[in-house]
This record gives structure tokens, C-alpha cells and sequence, in this order.
């Protein structure tokens, strides 16, 4: 059973045994139950719980960056992906999206992941099995720019030339399905999103989402001084 533990200032930890090593302390798990409270043979507490998709997100091994939260909840919102949905997740990378993508289509939906890195592949597979979706998760060692096998109803580009894939978009999208390309760079983001209305989709449209916290403390109530800024900018475009 994979664990989640919460130390008194919030860090978490993701034991994946019925022992885990902190820098609180060895933590003996062997009997302990989502809800309840353990100590460290250092006599430091922890929250027990059972981990969520976001905090297998935030814990699980990473090849390098990966899209972050807020950017796979605007493409889940505007591409309204549901269960039963097929999905097409190219650079899968770490992983990070295709699980979110895998939780909500499963149990009869797909992820197909694409991948051209067999090191990248082999942690995005670790990811997944982490989180418990390695039967709604297919990885591929190959190129989405060569050409997508599946009918999808959403396509998802975190490569650097997602213009490359325009019209192997359109002709693997269902009637209504949607695209989406993650681009760091404005420039990117402004080739994909001509490429994707030369290849006939409709409802092209390019949106970068600004991240800022709240602070709430007992002398005033402000945004934080650091917030999550820029990280990428998404252009989707949809299939008429």
C-alpha cells in the first residue's frame, strides 16, 4: 500500500513500504491507516493519508520540467475530456499529464503516450504504475511527428515543434475532438497555432495562465510576493 505522510510544517513524503527513511526520522508504517497519526523513532509526527493524484504528481521521479498543474487544468476544462475518452499524449516525458489524462478516462478510455526517449519512457512508466494507471496508459517508442495511429479525441503536443504535427492532428482527431500544444516560447506557440487553422481546424486559440496565491495571515489578507508566472503558453484548435 502506497502512503502519504504530512510532517508538522507540510512537507509530504510518499512511502511506498511499510518503513521509510526521513531526515525526521525512520518511520515504521507497518500498521498504520489513512487518518491516523505515526511518530519517527525521533519522535517526530505525521499525517498518514491516502496519496491523490496531485500528490503522486508532486512526489513522483522527473525527467526534467513538466507541465505544471495549472496548465492540465486548463486543458482539462477546455477540452471537457471525459471517461471513456481516447487520447493521444505526445513527449509524455515524466508522465505528469498522461496520469491526470489516464484518471479521468479510465476505465474504458486510453492514453496513448508517445515517446521518442526510451529513458524518459521507462520513468513516465514508473510514474504511472506509481499512480495505479498502467492499464489505461500505452507508451509508444515513436515519433508523433511521422504520424498518429489512433482515432483521438484529444491530442496532446508538449514537443518543441507541435507545427510538425498539424496535419497528422486533424486527420487522427474524432468530429468535436480537440489538439493542444504546450510551447514555452511565444514563437512556438504562434507557428503552432497558424499550422493548426492552415490544416483546416476551427476554434484556434493561443492562452497563457498567470498563477498568483493568496496570503491570509492575521495582520492582512495579500498576494504573495512569489507566484507562478509564466511557464507556457497553450494553443488549442478543434476539429470540426
Amino acid at each position: 500500500m502506497i502512503r502519504l505522510l504530512i510532517d508538522k510544517k507540510g512537507k509530504k513524503y510518499l512511502a511506498k513500504d511499510n518503513k521509510i527513511q526521513t531526515h525526521l526520522g525512520v518511520v515504521e508504517l507497518e500498521n498504520a491507516s489513512p487518518g491516523s497519526i505515526v511518530t519517527s523513532h525521533l519522535g517526530n509526527e505525521f499525517y498518514v493519508l491516502k496519496p491523490r493524484i496531485c500528490d503522486i504528481y508532486d512526489k513522483m521521479e522527473r525527467a526534467g520540467s513538466v507541465i505544471l498543474k495549472k496548465d492540465i487544468g486548463l486543458i482539462l476544462a477546455y477540452t471537457s475530456l471525459g471517461s471513456g475518452d481516447i487520447v493521444v499524449d505526445a513527449g509524455v516525458g515524466s508522465g505528469g499529464l498522461a496520469i491526470y489524462l489516464a484518471n479521468i478516462v479510465k476505465p474504458k478510455g486510453k492514453v496513448y503516450a508517445y515517446e521518442i526517449r526510451e529513458d524518459h519512457a521507462e520513468i513516465a512508466r514508473n510514474n504511472i504504475k506509481l499512480a495505479g494507471l498502467e492499464d489505461y496508459v500505452e507508451i509508444k517508442i515513436k515519433d508523433v511527428r511521422k504520424g498518429i495511429d489512433e482515432e483521438a479525441d484529444l491530442i496532446t503536443l508538449d514537443i518543441p515543434d507541435p507545427w510538425e504535427v498539424a496535419e497528422h492532428a486533424y486527420n487522427a482527431l474524432k468530429h468535436s475532438g480537440y489538439v493542444v500544444a504546450y510551447s514555452p516560447y511565444i514563437e512556438q506557440a504562434r507557428k503552432a497555432n497558424l499550422a493548426f487553422r492552415e490544416a483546416g481546424l476551427k476554434e484556434v486559440k493561443t492562452i497563457e495562465l498567470i498563477e498568483r496565491e493568496i496570503e491570509v495571515a492575521s495582520v492582512g489578507t495579500r498576494p504573495r510576493t512569489r507566484m507562478v508566472g509564466h511557464t507556457g503558453y497553450l494553443t488549442f484548435a478543434r476539429k470540426y
